[in-house]
């Protein structure tokens, strides 16, 4: 009886490592001009540029690359790198989450927006 007991044990440990895992592909959807990355714990980097990008996940460790114009973040427990073109918009509707942005040139400042709960900016110098 206890094989049967430490092999479901076992079982329980695999399919809780695998849930915990980030996706092993990403699979951005279109629609309405908006480019949504929907999956959780994504840690690779995702691209943008004058496309606006929205993170609908949680417990993301990522890093948005390019000339992002607009990055939407609605997930929760996020901690986020964008880079932001001068003048662009980085707009927080979820809860607790930590953006760092850098600016990738000369210009206006970006347009950061909390419309959430518990979130913070933070400019991240390279």
């Amino acid at each position: 009886m206890s094989y049967v007991a430490a092999g479901l044990a076992f079982a329980s440990l695999v399919a809780l490592a695998a849930c915990a895992q980030a996706p092993a592909r990403l699979s951005p959807t279109v629609a309405d001009g908006w480019t949504t990355y929907a999956e959780s714990r994504i840690h690779a980097p995702i691209p943008c540029g004058a496309t606006p990008i929205q993170l609908t996940g949680d417990r993301l460790d990522t890093h948005v690359t390019g000339d992002c114009r607009r990055v939407r973040i609605t997930g929760a427990h996020n901690d986020i790198v964008v880079d932001i073109a001068p003048g662009g918009m980085i707009e927080i509707v979820g809860s607790n989450n930590d953006v760092f942005w850098t600016q990738t040139g000369p210009g206006p400042q970006p347009q950061l927006i909390d419309l959430g709960v518990s979130n913070t900016f933070h400019r991240h110098e390279v």
